[in-house]
């Protein structure tokens, strides 16, 4: 006889229904081995006596969600023969009690990540049932925050009632003060369902006043996020006054703080833990976590001097040895020292060879250094580790450097059997695939079958047009996606995807234009504020760059590639009325602090800036300043490097004369 084989996943679908129906079975068809009540009526006036004391037996031997509903059951039948008084208060705390219980237990199987794919097709109706149950518990019992919690997961499920999710959230805050965990969930959850970044953080900084170190520190990044710096900075500034002994939220807020680059506060905060704190172990990670704020600021001898110095102290503790090598390691990457980083990572490995992190960064540092064969080894070792589709994935790329298509499509069809469920993102790694070693035949063969079952699918009209432009194509580009706009002219995506075909082929007029139409829309939106003004510099547009940059640097004022750009626009146009000598030495001293003088872009910009504004010695200062930069610049390839020292020696020429740089306007331009 054939053996039949139930994947686990099909399993937990399977268990789920029959753990639910079954659950419901007898209290909806009076099936089931129940008791049969006494003939005898002691109580006249609580004639449902008996069936309560049967529940009250069955719930002291209850021991899965089937005696729930059995202890459930007994009890309605004990209030339909008739209870009064305590003995019906009794009955109906017993009641709401399994009620809860039954309902939190079975939500929990619904909204467990691991049975998203698993649940049966009747889940919806599962789903009802179980809020019911909540419904009815909370109803009785008041204060139930676990119960508010999951009725909001479970209205948050794919159509569900969102303002109901909100009404059971707030009833959650509400009761949650003296269980942290749930009121953080709460709390988050509320927040998220605000569209608006305003309201998400008013949500936050109201549950904030609770004292929840968890919520005030969602705030302070929420703050961070919407550019609000100082206020974020003042928030975690009372958080680590109030939670003064909490070293492990002192750990998380200096890693927000590195996150957001806000690098002096961080060391502030570790040179405060430091002088608290005596053991050898918190102190080494102390001077990690110091390391690594050096690392990031680009003091890279600093921190290197310091890792150093770990690594001695180190000697005995293996978790402390690996970090600090892995630390080293990464800054010798952000270094560009391939070797060095290298060889700290392998230093590593030996104290744990099978640690997932240490062979994660291996992976990365091989990748950097173009060793794609060892690359592929690692890779593969992360997978007998752990089987994850990442890894899977990394081997496609891995496999698609080494030329080796036919190995590559063979990974992408197993990742379609492993995770059926996740088929369209598989066949989209095929599409990528064939692109990628230019079998565009079956490229398009693949998405012109997504395409019939899908039409209106945007990741396979975005896939289509990957493989027309990627064959340059762009007329049948234009064309395609031209016929999808006519249907849904304000999608943004697909608006998105017209104007970048129109750049890859540089017409810049049909880019702008289209352009314009999702501006009119959308002024204030800085990510195409940024598109347009590289457009207009391609066009020579050189006010209307000015524009948009000067949009965006009033919205971001710590994005210095922005900063910069304006500044350098408004120091070397050709076009009087747009250049402003002044300005543009605000801008660019700003950029070049923010980047600590240490881009040789910032620097040529800063001298050319002077040079506007009529300074030439310091023009001329900063460009030889610029020429070192750019010399011992280390993100940076030999190629771009080249072509910056060519460019810093056009600027000095210039200045050499006591004259201003100015940009060429494109043939096209003003």
């Amino acid at each position: 006889m054939k053996r039949v084989v139930i994947k686990p996943i099909v399993l937990c679908a399977v268990i789920l229904s029959i753990t639910f129906y079954g659950a419901l079975s007898a209290q909806e068809t009076g099936e089931g081995e129940m008791p049969e009540p006494p003939v005898t009526i002691i109580d006249a006036d609580n004639p449902g006596m008996a069936w309560l004391d049967r529940a009250t037996e069955a719930k002291l031997r209850a021991r899965n969600v089937m005696d729930l509903s059995q202890v459930i059951d007994l009890c309605r039948r004990a209030k339909n023969e008739g209870l009064t008084g305590a003995n019906l208060e009794y009955c109906n705390q017993l009641l709401a009690t399994c009620q809860l219980e039954r309902g939190l237990y079975l939500a929990q199987e619904l909204l467990d990540p691991r049975n998203i794919n698993a649940r049966p097709d009747d889940w919806q109706l599962i789903r009802q049932r179980v809020l019911v149950d909540l419904a009815e518990g909370v109803a009785v019992i008041k204060d139930q925050p676990a119960a508010y919690l999951r009725m909001a997961q479970l209205h948050l499920l794919p159509d569900g009632d969102a303002e109901r999710a909100k009404e059971a959230l707030k009833l959650a805050v509400e009761s949650a003060g003296d269980v942290p965990p749930i009121l953080f969930q709460a709390v988050r959850l509320l927040a998220d369902l605000e569209p608006e970044a305003d309201k998400r953080e008013a949500v936050l900084a109201a549950a904030a006043r609770s004292g929840d170190p968890d919520i005030t520190f969602l705030h302070a990044l929420t703050l961070f996020e919407m550019k609000r710096r100082n206020e974020a900075t003042e928030v975690l500034q009372k958080l680590l006054e109030t939670e003064s002994g909490n070293t492990g939220l002192h750990e998380r807020v200096v890693a927000l703080l590195i996150d957001f680059r806000e690098f002096k506060s961080a060391l502030s905060i570790l040179d405060a833990l430091r002088e608290k704190g005596t053991e050898s172990v918190w102190q080494h990670r102390i001077d990690l976590m110091r390391a690594e704020v050096l690392a990031k600021m680009e003091q890279y001898d600093d921190a290197l001097r310091l890792l150093n110095s770990l690594i001695g102290r180190a000697q005995g503790n293996p978790e402390l040895t690996v970090l600090t090598y892995l630390l080293r390691s990464a800054t010798h990457l952000a270094m560009d020292d391939l070797d060095k980083a290298l060889q700290d990572v392998e230093r590593a490995e030996q104290v744990h060879p099978d640690l997932i992190p240490v062979l994660e960064h291996k992976f990365k540092i091989l990748i950097e250094r173009e060793n794609y064969e060892d690359a592929l080894a690692v890779v593969k070792r992360l997978q007998t580790i752990a089987d994850r589709p990442q890894y899977a994935l990394r081997e496609i790329l891995v496999l698609n450097e080494l030329g080796k298509h036919d190995e590559a499509v063979a990974v992408a069809e197993k990742l379609r059997e492993q995770y059926p469920e996740d088929e369209p993102q598989w066949m989209m790694v095929l599409v990528e695939i064939h692109i990628t070693h230019k079998a565009y035949d079956k490229a398009f063969a693949l998405v012109e079958e997504q395409l019939k079952e899908e039409p209106e699918e945007l990741r396979w009209i975005i896939a289509k047009t990957q493989v027309l432009t990627a064959q340059e194509k762009w007329d049948e580009a234009v064309h395609w996606l031209e016929s999808y706009i006519e249907k849904e002219p304000e999608s943004r995506e697909l608006n998105l995807l017209l104007i970048s075909v129109f750049a890859d082929q540089k017409s810049y007029r049909a880019a702008k234009e289209r352009m314009r139409t999702l501006l009119a829309n959308s002024p204030d939106d800085t990510g195409l504020l940024r598109f347009d003004s590289q457009l207009s510099i391609s066009l020579g547009l050189h006010s209307d760059a000015v524009r948009a940059l000067t949009k965006v640097v009033e919205a971001d004022p710590e994005d210095y590639t922005s900063v910069n750009n304006l500044a350098w626009i408004l120091c070397t146009s050709p076009i009087d009325s747009v250049r402003n000598g002044q300005r543009a030495v605000e801008l660019a001293e700003r950029a070049a602090e923010m980047t600590q003088f240490r881009r040789a872009f910032v620097l040529s910009t800063l001298a050319a800036a002077y040079a506007e504004a009529g300074d030439f010695e310091k023009a001329r200062e900063i460009s030889l300043k610029s020429v070192e930069v750019a010399k011992a610049e280390r993100n940076m390839t030999e190629e771009a490097r080249k072509e910056m020292l060519d460019h810093l020696q056009k600027e000095w020429d210039v200045f050499s004369r006591d004259m201003p740089f100015r940009e060429m306007l494109d043939e096209d331009g003003e």
